[in-house]
């Protein structure tokens, strides 16, 4: 991008097409990290346009609250150079864009549920045991946990277009030594199982809070097998397993936390 316009262009188009609006909030992100919060905060405006324009006509704002959420993230990134506060953020915009339409716009999340209350229905007579009833609740925490996940995504990838022009190889080392932090992770963990303990409405917005540590896992493997030098088949491998066999996210997860209190990569050596 050359420009303003071209970053507006691009921002604007991106949101406004919805299968890209993660492209167009990536846009907007760039931005804020190459030129500050005032450049940043000029794109985002204009593509906050079409964003209100699809929440207001196409019902559907979920690249609202990505815009909005992958901005903050964005400038928390390029003030504090920390990946671990900026997927905090992540984070807690995602849990804000939950509060705000359930407490703000139950209508919209009863007209969600309606319309896949059929496809519920079938799966419920499919099902040899019983189905919780889905609440407008868990809907709002689907929109939240979407906005945090495509937020996320949404930084990374201008932050590898920004590596890209300026900085090649800094995003690759920036993903391979992320680590949260010990106070963060215990803040991380704290939230989830408080907030699985206010009632049956939020009984699954404490999974907003599990997308950091699965980044800092991630993360952890990745890095493991860079020092180790010990090639890409051993990452096919494991994101192989990692789709076929769900006990390994948790096992993913609690490394992320013992590596948050010993860092397991400075322990490692280092191949010659």
């Amino acid at each position: 991008m050359k420009g303003r316009l071209q970053a507006v262009a691009v921002a604007g188009l991106g949101i406004g097409s919805l299968m890209f609006a993660w492209v167009g909030a990536s846009a907007a992100a760039l931005v804020t990290l190459r030129k500050g919060m005032t450049e940043g905060a000029f794109v985002v405006f204009w593509a906050l346009l079409p964003a209100i324009a699809v929440a207001l006509y196409g019902q559907d704002v979920g690249p609202l609250c990505m815009l909005l959420t992958t901005a903050a993230a964005a400038e928390v990134l390029r003030s504090s150079r920390s990946w671990p506060l900026a997927l905090a953020s992540a984070v807690l915009g995602g849990m804000l864009s939950a509060f705000a339409l359930y407490h703000g716009a139950q209508e919209y999340l009863a007209g969600i549920l309606a319309t896949v209350q059929p496809m519920l229905d079938q799966l419920q007579a499919q099902s040899s045991n019983a189905l919780p009833q889905i609440l407008t609740g868990d809907i709002a925490a689907v929109i939240g946990g979407s906005t945090v996940l495509w937020s996320a995504l949404a930084l990374m990838l201008a932050r590898w277009w920004q590596a890209l022009l300026y900085n090649p190889g800094g995003f690759r080392e920036e993903m391979w030594s992320l680590r949260l932090p010990a106070v963060l992770t215990v803040v991380l963990v704290a939230v989830m199982l408080l907030v699985s303990q206010l009632g049956e409405v939020y009984r699954f917005w404490g999974v907003m809070c599990l997308l950091p540590l699965i980044a800092a896992g991630l993360s952890l493997v990745h890095g493991v097998v860079g020092r180790l030098a010990l090639g890409r088949v051993w990452l096919v491998v494991f994101y192989i397993a990692l789709l076929l066999l769900g006990p390994l996210w948790a096992v993913l997860i609690l490394a992320a936390i013992v590596d948050s209190w010993i860092d397991i990569r400075r322990r490692l050596p280092t191949a010659q």
